[in-house]
């Protein structure tokens, strides 16, 4: 067989690891609203880096060429960046059989009866759903990192509370879960993976009450 019939199967195998898939599961009423409003919201406006001791900080807006605004939140400007950057990757010819590049995307949108929210004026520390499985909690003591995560607290919808931390319930809401996994390998040196995960809780009116987008540490070969 010669070298370029060689080349082109494996080109051909390798353009089957190149892909990504997107799934939406919804079982709420105005699911295509829920779906344009938070794909399309201006997360950069709300949502703080809060480092392990309480302070916030401002993050940027999605830039492509800025790396740092890579991981901040997931909207469709980020999707739809990555979706472009797997449709790139496909029209170029590989050689290297154990290439392979994709991405997962996933929008989750439940009506949840009861949830409890845990946090101070400060700090998030966690949400539970009704039958006290957790959601998620706020890792402060990550070691070798000073950043616990993006958030933002609408305190129109929960009180303003001392800085000790409370829980309170949370009824008849709506939570968004949306979910990024990327993973590519380039040659046999290289590559890059990591996961993103935003948490978004709805009041019954669509209103933010808060979002949580966990830190999110990228894994670099």
């Amino acid at each position: 067989m010669s070298i370029s019939i060689s080349l082109t199967i494996i080109n051909a195998v390798v353009l089957n690891n190149i892909y990504f898939n997107i799934n939406y599961e919804l079982s709420v009423a105005n699911s295509d609203n829920i779906v344009d409003k938070f794909e399309t919201f201006e997360y950069y406006q709300y949502l703080k880096k809060h480092d392990r001791y309480g302070e916030a900080h401002d993050i940027s807006k999605f830039n492509q060429s800025d790396y740092q605004s890579l991981y901040n939140y997931i909207d469709r400007e980020y999707i739809d960046f990555l979706k472009n950057k797997i449709n790139q990757d496909r029209k170029r010819f590989h050689w290297w059989p154990g290439h392979y590049h994709h991405f997962m995307y996933t929008f989750n949108a439940t009506e949840q009866s009861r949830l409890y929210f845990a946090y101070s004026n400060t700090k998030i520390y966690n949400a539970t759903y009704e039958t006290k499985e957790e959601l998620f909690v706020v890792d402060y003591d990550r070691e070798y990192y000073d950043y616990a995560g993006n958030w933002y607290i609408n305190f129109t919808y929960v009180p303003i509370v001392a800085d000790e931390p409370i829980i309170i319930p949370l009824n008849d809401t709506i939570l968004v879960k949306m979910f990024v996994e990327y993973d590519y390998l380039y040659g046999n040196m290289g590559g890059e993976f990591y996961q993103i995960t935003q948490f978004i809780a709805l009041s019954s009116d669509l209103q933010i009450i808060f979002i949580y987008v966990p830190f999110t540490t990228m894994i670099v070969a």
